[in-house]
């Protein structure tokens, strides 16, 4: 093993050397050089899995310990990770109370027949909340990993919430309720629900932003079980004496859910769907007048004047009776939802600037339907989550190495004892003296001879 070492160890150093030697950009020197250094990685954390499989097979009173008896040995094992592939052999033991298992993988907490490291698939799938599987496993291990793992991986990742050190009090709070529509394998549609919720609008020079906000998204979930987990969230942040809050979206039943849960929240009827609705009610006319009537129909709801906007109603719909049924429906929209609309003038705190559809298209659509794509609702279930927290972590499907038997404990510290002893017989830099530089003779090579 200390002959490996030592190889591994000067042929890192030849090899960057010869990388330095050749000359070229800083570009072509950082790929080759990064490249060098994970490959080295790898070889070395190949040779500790190596002794650490050597260090339990010979501890024969551990393994009695532990109730372990070898089965067959020379095992190998290939495990690609963030450096690239670590290649090793390892032991296969009986175990005392029945079954079978590699304690060398125990020891490196590498799951039975998985062939991606944690640190690798943790990476994977934060990059798949931003691209498709395909680019994720390009930007991330070149890729190595097929589009089919990457999907495993999200499927068996969870999303982090955000720790909290007190609940704070705070004047106001907004919570916008809209969803993002999808397709679904087989070409069903469906919807992703989100909330944000947030302290208000700040700015930064010319640009608005929203005050701490979090997003919650669940797939497959009643609206009461998400609202049950919203409020949940919110009583865990925020101390809510005093606080007004206000509840922004498009009047859909499962959004005014939120009442039964968080009953003091006030309704504003978010911007979008109410310029929607008044757009559908003036549409066709010339432009000049449109504006007027537009102008007409905010005053009237502003000021909650149903009559006012009853007669607007009957004059656009006597100046275009081919779309009466449509300027009726839009009509009855807004007037079914004055109440959300007055609030804005009542109450100017209520004003969100419109922010509840840019939420849902940053956060949920950017990933799930801005482009042609079906989703199966196990992936959604697991990565509607990780799109709204912002954070992933991968599930456990075994405890962590710090409750390894004391027997495997005491075998990998062994082995990063005899690593530590076997790295300190390299030469010192001092010692090594001219280094071997040779080649076509460069700027770069003339740097090197000096420094050498």
């Amino acid at each position: 093993m200390e002959t490996i070492i030592s190889e591994i160890a000067w042929k890192f150093i030849k090899n960057i050397v010869e990388i330095l030697s050749a000359g070229g950009g800083i570009g072509v020197i950082e790929v080759a050089a990064l490249q060098e250094a994970k490959s080295c990685v790898a070889r070395m954390a190949g040779v500790y899995a190596q002794m650490a499989d050597e260090t339990i097979v010979a501890d024969k009173a551990a393994r009695r310990e532990s109730g372990h008896s070898i089965e067959r040995r020379g095992d190998e094992r290939r495990l690609q990770t963030l450096v690239g592939e670590v290649c090793y052999e390892r032991t296969y033991f009986r175990k005392a109370s029945g079954g079978y298992e590699y304690l060398t993988d125990r020891i490196l907490d590498v799951e039975p027949r998985n062939r991606v490291s944690a640190g690798l698939s943790l990476s994977l799938v934060k990059a798949a909340k931003d691209m498709s599987y395909g680019k994720a496993s390009n930007h991330i291990s070149s890729g190595e990993i097929s589009r089919q793992t990457v999907m495993g991986r999200v499927r068996k990742s969870c999303s982090v919430g955000t720790p909290v050190d007190q609940r704070r009090r705070v004047p106001e709070l907004h919570i916008d309720a809209d969803e993002a529509h999808i397709t679904l394998r087989g070409g069903k549609k469906s919807e992703v629900p989100l909330i944000s919720v947030y302290e208000g609008i700040g700015s930064k020079g010319k640009r608005n932003y929203c005050k701490n906000v979090f997003h919650i998204s669940e797939y497959g979930k009643t609206p009461d079980e998400l609202w049950e987990q919203a409020s949940a969230e919110i009583e865990r942040r925020y101390d809510l004496t005093g606080t007004r809050i206000y509840l922004h979206g498009d009047g859909a039943a499962w959004i005014k859910r939120c009442f039964e849960w968080i009953p003091q929240a006030l309704f504003v009827l978010d911007k979008y769907h109410k310029n929607k609705a008044v757009k559908g009610m003036t549409a066709g006319l010339g432009k000049e007048e449109q504006k007027q009537f537009d102008a007409a129909i905010r005053e009237a709801l502003a000021y909650e004047d149903l009559q006012f906007f009853g007669e607007l109603t009957q004059v656009l719909s006597a100046e275009q009776p081919e779309r009466t049924d449509k300027i009726r429906e839009n009509a009855g929209y807004l007037r079914n939802h004055v109440d959300g609309i007055c609030i804005c003038e009542k109450d100017p705190y209520a004003n969100n600037d419109g922010c509840t559809e840019p939420h849902v298209s940053h956060v949920l659509s950017a990933r799930l339907s801005s482009r042609p794509m079906a989703w199966s609702k196990e992936t959604l279930t697991q990565l509607a989550p990780i799109l709204a927290a912002g954070q992933v972590e991968l599930q456990k499907a075994r405890p962590e190495k710090s409750t390894l038997p004391k027997p495997l404990k005491k075998a990998a510290a062994m082995a990063s004892k005899a690593l530590r002893k076997w790295s300190a017989g390299l030469p010192h830099p001092d010692a090594i003296g001219t280094l071997p530089i040779a080649g076509k003779i460069t700027g770069t090579q003339v740097l090197l001879k000096h420094f050498a």
